[in-house]
């Protein structure tokens, strides 16, 4: 009786998995339809953004927003954050260099005699990290062969430490070099959310250093492509969009892993590089997030199994691992993979962004930390041969910013740079020249892409395209001349994330047409230029004139374009279709004016902010051009101060 009991049990329980599994099959179809049914097909939605950059196309030149630094209604946002104190990095027990790894000396100094156990961490996919041999150690040195990363678990009388440590290892197959000449190195370092303008906001001392020490180019007119990190970095890195590569994503069904990407470190790598590719937050990884990651180790070197394995630790500060700030982990570890190939060249693209995907303030704290990186990189003499990208992803993407104009904007115009060895410019001149005449042009991540690939030519490694024909005049190596007139369209660049302005005329001619408001509104317009003008002359009353309005040619009212201001945000998960909802306070209008200024009949073009709060027009001087020959007119500050050649008007030319 007592069996027949059982098998009934057992029966039932069948039944009921049995039909919670098919509950659980239905409710996945059924969501699985309803997804589809919201969403149109990845063909379906680049030829919605072909057609919709078509219908752009006559749209005209480019004019690239001089956005002020310092915008009130932008910096209300900005705010100053503590220093990061992680505490005493000394208290790590254990430290790596290159591929040598060993106990510290300071530990040993502080705690006596120390044994410990050393467990390599060995990338099994881009979500699980195996463990390999564990070996004790007490001994000099430990050298690193299976993996660039090991778990140290250290005991002394006074206790323990355990920690993962970082280092190059030493079994990487090295290639043979396709050429017979030194080749340049290529190291990227990008980070997340950080507009041109932020960059400089919060990073000054990186900034001043870049610029003034290192002589690096940044680009003005790097405008985004489309939405998020990975339709930033995607079309960099491969040269195409997602939406014309291979699916990659995770809920579609049977869909790639993200290694059929042509990914540009491949076709350095076939050329004797050695690479690799670093990236801080697995969780919101650039392919592991939405995308399937990568099944086979994409690079020679590759952080995410550290990061990883890093989630299985309790970390009691924020930014910090044990006592060292997290970035300075990842920086080491990038400066690693640079020292460590003294023989062979190097591509290495490194992306952080804990410090910036989810603030605007906090990556303050990187400032000092970096510079003193790219200094060590200068000082170590590894920029005497690299090519040294600093870049960014996009501009900040939080709510509060992007309901302001001038917020949308910045978050379209990403930190872009470009510092070249001294060599790189005796070498190859005129294509150092093409690409400093580039920096105030339009371009995008496809050129940045084309101009990798184009380096590659320039050495002569490479001698095919990088792209299909068909695509190929949306991407133009920053080697070569880029056209003055390129639209966003030629860019292939959708309206919405177009940053270039949109000029409307405005007739101040036609005295029928302008009532008493406007004409006054005209006049404070053309006030602040000469006001502008003669504040800046007036240490030097004495030599030049103060000018005055002798006539106005043309006034403009400068805006954003239409889909730019109405973009609220991407209406599908993959960040393709545009949600053009948004409706953001205007707090401040541009002008352009052009104007011939007298006595000596000069002509300006300038540009002027109109604060709608305050009423108040405000003019910088470095926005106002000359625009006909000054000639003789100005010899009596010729000496004096030639800053002010184009603005001064010499009284000695009237009395002569």
């Amino acid at each position: 009786m007592s069996t027949w009991r059982t098998l009934l049990v057992k029966a039932k329980r069948r039944r009921f998995i049995l039909i919670i599994c098919l509950l659980v099959i239905g409710w996945f179809t059924v969501t699985m339809a309803i997804d589809s049914s919201r969403e149109y097909s990845n063909d379906f939605k680049l030829q919605l953004i072909k057609q919709s950059i078509r219908s752009d196309a006559n749209t005209g030149v480019c004019s690239i927003p001089n956005l002020p630094l310092n915008n009130p209604e932008i910096m209300q946002f900005y705010k100053n954050v503590e220093k990061l104190d992680c505490g005493n990095p000394d208290d790590d027990w254990v430290a790596c260099k290159k591929s040598i790894c060993f106990i510290k000396p300071e530990a040993i100094a502080s705690k006596g005699e120390i044994s410990c156990q050393f467990t390599d961490l060995i990338r099994s996919t881009d979500f699980k990290v195996k463990y390999g041999r564990t070996r004790p150690f007490s001994q000099e040195s430990y050298v690193l062969e299976e993996s660039d990363f090991v778990r140290a678990v250290c005991k002394a009388d006074s206790g323990t430490w355990t920690g993962i440590v970082i280092g190059i290892r030493d079994t990487v197959k090295v290639p043979v070099e396709n050429s017979n000449y030194p080749l340049f190195n290529v190291f990227m370092l990008g980070f997340d959310s950080l507009s041109r303008l932020a960059f400089m906001r919060k990073l000054p001392k990186t900034y001043d250093y870049l610029t003034k020490n290192l002589t690096g180019l940044v680009l003005k007119g790097y405008n985004i492509v489309g939405d998020g990190t990975p339709q930033a970095l995607i079309p960099i890195l491969t040269g195409k969009t997602e939406l014309e590569l291979p699916d990659t994503r995770k809920r579609k069904f049977k869909s790639n892993f993200v290694n059929v990407y042509p990914f540009i470190w491949n076709d350095y790598k076939k050329h004797g590089y050695m690479t690799a590719f670093n990236e801080d937050l697995p969780d919101t990884g650039i392919f592991t997030y939405r995308l399937n990651g990568f099944k086979k180790q994409p690079t020679d070197h590759y952080m995410r199994t550290y990061y990883v394995e890093q989630t299985n630790y309790k970390h009691y500060k924020d930014f910090c691992i044990s006592n060292t700030p997290s970035h300075n982990i990842f920086l080491d570890y990038s400066k690693s993979f640079l020292e460590k190939y003294s023989e062979n060249p190097k591509f290495g693209f490194s992306f952080h962004g804990e410090l910036s995907h989810d603030s605007i303030n906090q990556v303050e704290v990187l400032d000092d930390d970096l510079m003193k990186f790219i200094k060590a990189l200068k000082d170590q003499h590894i920029l005497d041969n690299t090519i040294f990208i600093l870049m960014s992803d996009h501009g900040n993407r939080f709510a509060d910013i992007r309901n302001t104009i001038q917020g949308k904007q910045e978050e379209r115009l990403p930190f872009f740079s470009f510092t070249f060895p001294n060599s790189f410019k005796a070498q190859y001149p005129k294509y150092y020249e093409n690409f400093v005449n580039n920096v105030n042009r339009l371009t995008t991540p496809f050129d940045i892409h084309e101009t990798l690939f184009d380096l590659l030519r320039i050495q002569n490694l490479e001698n095919s395209m990088s792209n299909d024909e068909e695509v190929q005049p949306r991407a133009i190596s920053l080697f070569r001349s880029i056209p003055k007139n390129r639209s966003c369209a030629d860019a292939f660049i959708e309206s919405h994330w177009c940053s270039c302005l949109d000029w409307k005329p405005i007739n101040i001619h036609n005295e029928r047409l302008l009532d008493e408001s406007s004409k006054l509104f005209y006049h404070r317009l053309s006030s602040s230029i000469i006001e502008t003008i003669n504040n800046f002359t007036n240490p030097y009353r004495s030599l030049c004139h103060k000018l005055e309005l002798k006539e106005t040619f043309w006034l403009m009212k400068v805006q954003p374009k239409r889909a730019l201001m109405q973009f609220k945000g991407s209406s599908d998960r993959d960040g393709y279709m545009a949600d053009f909802s948004s409706s953001p306070s205007i707090s401040s209008e541009l002008y352009q004016m052009k104007v011939k200024l007298s006595p000596g009949n000069s002509i300006f073009e300038a540009s002027v902010t109109y604060d709608k709060k305050s009423d108040e027009f405000s003019t910088n001087i470095n926005h106002i051009s000359r625009v006909n020959k000054y000639g003789n007119t100005m010899m009596c500050i010729y000496n004096k101060d030639p800053e002010l050649r184009k603005f001064c008007y010499c009284k000695s030319q009237a009395e002569s």
